[in-house]
């Protein structure tokens, strides 16, 4: 019998939390065709709002990575955050008339959450701590993604934003995150402290997409 990486054994462990978000509103709206025009505009203010702090995330990694080799995907990383994804909400948000969040904006408490919990793993966790948070985040989005991608999506908006996580550079990452955690030999890897941060992230995840219906 094949063992399990130790990603899958993450997940089977959560399996409940993760289809929970896999089966979110926010995604089975999208993948129905009936994201509320509303949702959608305050799930793009937030998130552009996390993109900046995934910046800040990776950044912690890159300070903490073990090798060059390392460091040097997660200057990649960082590249593609500034140059790609900030540009994509810079684009939508003009085309929508939606305005950035702003320091006199008052934040859900689920995103707040989300923002602050996930850059405290990156703050003040390990190298691999990082890695798993954020490899729970690609994860997630890059299967729910595929699956939307694969509906009709009437809007350009909402299709763009589900496609920027299926193209292959997003899905190169995801996995790359995935290996980082899945090569660690088994005495280096500690399922106990992997499994909180998981189930952390998946949680606050899910409270991040519900916020948008708020």
């Amino acid at each position: 019998m094949e063992l399990q990486s130790h990603s899958d054994q993450l997940r089977a462990k959560n399996l409940a939390l993760w289809n929970e978000m896999q089966a979110h509103a926010f995604v089975e709206d999208i993948k129905n065709d009936s994201l509320a025009k509303n949702v959608f505009h305050n799930y793009l203010r937030y998130e552009h709002l996390f993109v900046e702090t995934a910046i800040t995330i990776f950044g912690y990694a890159l300070v903490k990575a073990p090798d060059l080799g390392r460091k040097r995907w997660l200057s990649g990383v960082l590249h593609a955050l500034s140059t790609e994804q900030i540009p994509y909400f810079e684009a939508v948000f003009d085309a929508l008339d939606v305005r950035p969040v702003s320091d006199l904006d008052t934040l859900p408490a689920r995103v707040v959450a989300f923002n602050s919990g996930m850059l405290e793993i990156a703050a003040n966790g390990s190298y691999h701590d990082v890695v798993v948070a954020m490899m729970c985040a690609e994860w997630m989005y890059a299967e729910w993604c595929q699956a939307a991608a694969r509906t009709h999506i009437a809007d350009p908006n909402v299709r763009a934003w589900v496609l920027l996580h299926t193209d292959i550079a997003f899905l190169n990452q995801a996995a790359w995150l995935k290996n980082e955690i899945d090569t660690l030999p088994a005495a280096e890897f500690d399922f106990g402290r992997a499994n909180e941060i998981f189930s952390k992230a998946l949680s606050l995840e899910i409270g991040f997409h519900s916020a948008a219906y708020e």
